[in-house]
Order: structure tokens, then sequence, then C-alpha cells
């Protein structure tokens, strides 16, 4: 049988929630969105996904690095992989790699990824980053979150 995982996705793009959303819900997933940083806070109070996909650039050009931050002052998800999608790259052909570690670990980040992303490559990610992190602490619920480590899943 293959795992379902609750998978949460914070984005302003209409279009990309919908997609992600369908993708992943035809597969078994449980999908929450929310399309900006407030919403999101607002509705990791009562749910705890297995991991969380963050846009870069929504109200502010920084505001997925902040709302990581906030994310990671809950003692609750701080084991939740949060995990940035960003089309930066794209539009201006720089990338965020080894110059922006310092933000990555302020933010908690697991991993950046550049968009444009297929639900399939995410679907790997989801597999791997919450693979590994049942597999590691077989004996926690997979939305219980993990014990806080120095580092994300």
């Amino acid at each position: 049988m293959t795992p379902t995982y609750t998978v949460m996705f914070v984005d302003d793009d209409r279009d990309f929630l919908e997609a992600k959303k369908v993708f992943f819900e035809a597969r078994g997933h449980t999908v929450i969105t929310a399309e900006a940083p407030d919403e999101a806070l607002s509705v990791l109070a009562t749910e705890t996904p297995d991991i969380i996909f963050l846009d870069l650039m929504m109200d502010h050009v920084d505001s997925g690095f902040r709302l990581g931050y906030q994310i990671g002052k809950d003692e609750r998800l701080r084991g939740v992989p949060l995990v940035m999608l960003s089309g930066v790259a794209a539009e201006t052909g720089r990338r965020f790699d080894g110059e922006a570690e310092g933000l990555r670990a302020w933010s908690g980040l697991s991993q950046f990824i550049d968009k444009p992303v297929t639900g399939r490559q995410l679907l790997k990610v989801v597999e791997e980053r919450v693979g590994a992190r049942q597999t590691a602490g077989a004996d926690l619920e997979p939305t219980a979150g993990a014990a806080p480590t120095a580092g994300r899943a």
C-alpha cells in the first residue's frame, strides 16, 4: 500500500495551487493550500502537514523566508520539512545556492527548488523528505512532527 501524506502549498498563484491540489489529491494525498503567509499561519495553528512547500515571493520579495522563520518558531512544526519554490531563476537567471545559505538556515528550509516544477517532481520530494523522516522515526505518527533537531529533514 502506498503511503499517503498531508501536503501544504503556500503560494499566491491560484492556478499553481489548484494544479498541485488536483495532482496530489488524485494520488490519495490530503492537500492544504494558502495564498498568503498570514493565511498559512492561521491554518497551521490547527493543522500539522507532513511537508510544506512555500513560494518565495508573495506579499513581499522575501515572504517565503519570513514564513519559514515563523513556522520554525512553532515547536510543533519544527520537524516538518520546508521546501522553498521560486521562479526567480527562470525570471532573472539568478539561482539561490551557496549565497543564500544564511537565509536558508535562518528560515529553516530543507530544500530550494526552482520553478517551473511538475507535480511528479514535487511528489518525488515528498516521498524522499517525508518517507525518510518517517523511516528515521518509525515510532512517530506521520503528522505528529519529529522531535526538534538542528536542521529540518
